[in-house]
């Protein structure tokens, strides 16, 4: 499984440095094959993939009440359909793997015109994770990336809708209701400073151990936050820890770029204000969140799907541009290396 995703993710390495030259139509059709090449190994992969086993008791399970709490409607509806009608879990793998992957790589297309090089670290990161292991998440993030565009269009009705879509394939999607409020205000020079300084208040609160927890509505969440107390109790989740994931590193050095060249990246990319907002949501929630490490890191990780846009923006700000690219692959590659060596998501 890791040498095929490797392979695609080499292939779109490739397709990233001969972009710039290559007709619209030609995108498109290398963009289907990807997408299938995609939909196939988040469909066919071994049970042995992290999360795989587990989806696969939900599945079979989906009359359990404890399973019903902490899970979202929608894979409880579909399971119960799809077992009618006589199919296994590997049918409830590929209607997720086909309703995430299209619409994040037309969502991409959408929002970006080097959208190879945003699929570098789609493929690096973000794929694996969301796509082949946390596949609500998946569904979930693809309908929040598709927000962005009536967001950015101050179309609040359609955004609103389409997080709502998101949230009832993964609860955690409410939290993307601050992007909705603030994400298209202009990004003003008191914007740039508040923006600035956030995320290292974050990480003071973070090493003093003051965290938001308490804010929570405990009431509308209340399964789904013991289920992550119980999953902190009960494991090592240094991965979650902010100075130890490289996501974080980079996107705190990509914060400060993005905010020195602000004005230059939103020349070129109407998304600009929504993008450095998502960035500094984040980082607050992996630090803010702490107390419960996989929940902080979740949060993170719903919104890290933005990235892959935010990271191309380097291409506006940094020349050569293949400098920039080479810059991106080696963080994206370096991550997946990181996940492989660990066994992370293929044991």
């Amino acid at each position: 499984m890791n040498i095929l995703i490797l392979s695609i993710f080499a292939f779109v390495v490739v397709l990233s440095f001969l972009e710039d030259y290559m007709p619209s139509w030609q995108k498109v059709l290398i963009l289907v094959g990807l997408g299938i090449a995609m939909i196939s190994l988040a469909t066919f992969k071994p049970m042995t993939t992290a999360d795989a086993t587990t989806y696969e008791y939900y599945f079979y399970y989906n009359d359990d009440e404890l399973i019903e709490l902490a899970t979202e409607p929608t894979y409880i509806w579909l399971s119960r359909l799809v077992l009618a009608m006589g199919g296994e879990v590997v049918v409830m793998f590929f209607i997720y793997s086909v309703l995430s992957i299209p619409l994040k790589l037309s969502a991409l297309w959408k929002c970006t015109p080097h959208v190879f090089t945003a699929m570098i670290v789609y493929i690096g990161i973000y794929f694996p994770m969301h796509d082949v292991v946390q596949i609500r998440c998946g569904v979930a993030t693809a309908f929040l990336l598709w927000a962005l565009v009536p967001l950015a269009k101050r179309q609040y009705l359609i955004a609103t809708g389409l997080m709502i879509v998101a949230t009832l394939f993964h609860y955690s999607s409410l939290a993307f209701l601050p992007v909705l409020l603030i994400g298209n205000m202009r990004v003003t020079k008191y914007w740039k400073i508040f923006l600035g300084v956030t995320v290292p208040v974050c990480l003071i609160l973070y090493f003093l151990k003051l965290g938001a927890i308490s804010l929570l509505p405990s009431s509308v969440i209340e399964g789904k936050m013991d289920l992550y107390k119980e999953m902190s109790e009960s494991g090592d989740w240094d991965m979650y820890v902010p100075y130890k994931q490289l996501t974080f590193l980079a996107e705190f050095a990509l914060l400060y770029v993005f905010i020195f060249f602000y004005d230059t990246i939103e020349k070129h990319c109407i998304y600009a204000p929504i993008l450095i907002k998502i960035l500094v949501i984040e980082m607050a929630f992996i630090t803010l969140f702490s107390e419960i490490p996989v929940l902080g890191g979740r949060l993170h990780d719903l919104f890290g799907m933005f990235n892959a846009l935010a990271f191309t923006c380097c291409l506006y700000c940094i020349k050569p541009r293949y400098i920039a690219r080479i810059g991106i692959t080696v963080f994206s590659l370096g991550y997946y290396l990181i996940q492989m060596f660990d066994h992370m998501y293929f044991k």
